[in-house]
């Protein structure tokens, strides 16, 4: 990724996902079942990515949504039957919703 304003807003993404982690932590405390905290958790996921792909500017925003629909083959992620139908446990998939993707794929040359 190049330029500051691109850098910064991958930083807030990053921790903005990290951030989900508090919250499924005061719903384990509360004793949620597994599979509803992952399902909170990977919704808000999804949507903290579609937040922050709409305020990417070109041309990394289109690189990103062009990478996410042909390896998910869904321009939002991964949903949750495409993660199940892979055999991802509950624990897998929130773990996995509090773990930002990385960007070692896109060409810094």
């Amino acid at each position: 990724m190049s330029g500051n304003t691109t850098e910064t807003l991958r930083q807030e993404y990053e921790m903005s996902v990290r951030a989900i982690r508090s919250r499924v932590e005061l719903m384990r405390q509360d004793a949620r079942p597994i599979e509803e905290i992952a399902r909170a958790a990977h919704a808000e996921r999804r949507k903290l990515a579609a937040i922050f792909k709409a305020r990417t500017p070109e041309p990394m925003h289109s690189l990103i949504c062009q990478r996410t629909l042909t390896v998910y083959g869904d321009p939002r992620g991964p949903t949750i039957g495409m993660l199940r139908a892979k055999g991802k446990t509950w624990a897998e998939i929130l773990e996995s919703a509090m773990r930002p993707g990385r960007l070692d794929w896109v060409d810094d040359g």
